[in-house]
């Protein structure tokens, strides 16, 4: 039986692994479905560990942006799928197109194609999906490339997902972003906060949120968890 790390009326969440540079993957389940938020390396082995029906109820998969430590295990997730007999449609959102580009080669060049169809929706600032048991905002997160070895690195397309129940229900999970004006109107009222909380002390910036930060962002949610630690 899986242990929520939260449960609400109309959401449960476990983060099914988070730290910093290698992996984050946290589980949404709805009253039907359930939801990826990112997918990073050993996302397959947390899934099966759940003991939960997954492979037939994952519904969509939310990328935040295309580092590795959130898409490394996508390959492995829609793999294990196709072992298992999936039919249903499975929808991955993402702001960056080369994510899809690259989870059509592997599909296409590996498999000769999936018993499944893939159905790709890029998403960006202020963009709004909805599905029958809940609706989906992404919107704009700032964060920029490494910058201990190259200098100031670019913004990378990326972007966190606000979730909304039928209930009126709210889970906020940033991705991975620094500080910008407005987070606090995105996490004010949420239920739940799932923020990134990467640094102990500010290392450059626009590249991820402090510790310090997090918890101040925190407290404008009913109840926060801080990831990617």
């Amino acid at each position: 039986m899986v242990k929520w790390d939260w449960q609400g009326k109309d959401f449960r969440v476990k983060v099914l692994f988070s730290a910093k540079g290698l992996a984050t993957q946290v589980l949404v389940s709805s009253r039907q479905w359930l939801y990826l938020l990112d997918c990073g390396d050993g996302t397959s082995r947390d899934l099966a560990l759940t003991g939960l029906p997954w492979v037939d109820r994952l519904q969509a998969i939310l990328i935040s942006h295309d580092h590795p430590d959130h898409t490394a295990g996508l390959f492995g997730v829609l793999t294990y799928m196709r072992l298992r007999g999936r039919k249903k449609t499975v929808f991955v959102l993402s702001p960056e197109q080369c994510v899809f580009s690259l989870l059509s080669f592997f599909r296409d060049s590996t498999f000769a194609g999936f018993p499944f169809e893939l159905e790709f929706h890029k998403v960006d600032e202020e963009t709004e999906f909805h599905f029958e048991d809940l609706s989906i905002l992404a919107f704009h997160a700032l964060h920029r490339q490494r910058t201990d070895f190259f200098g100031v690195g670019g913004l990378l397309k990326a972007v966190g997902y606000l979730l909304q129940g039928p209930g009126g229900e709210k889970v906020f999970y940033s991705g991975d972003t620094g500080w910008f004006p407005g987070i606090e109107d995105l996490i004010r009222g949420a239920d739940l906060a799932l923020i990134e909380a990467t640094f102990d002390f500010p290392k450059g910036p626009e590249r991820h949120l402090t510790l310090k930060e997090a918890e101040e962002l925190g407290k404008l949610a009913k109840q926060a968890i801080y990831i990617h630690r």
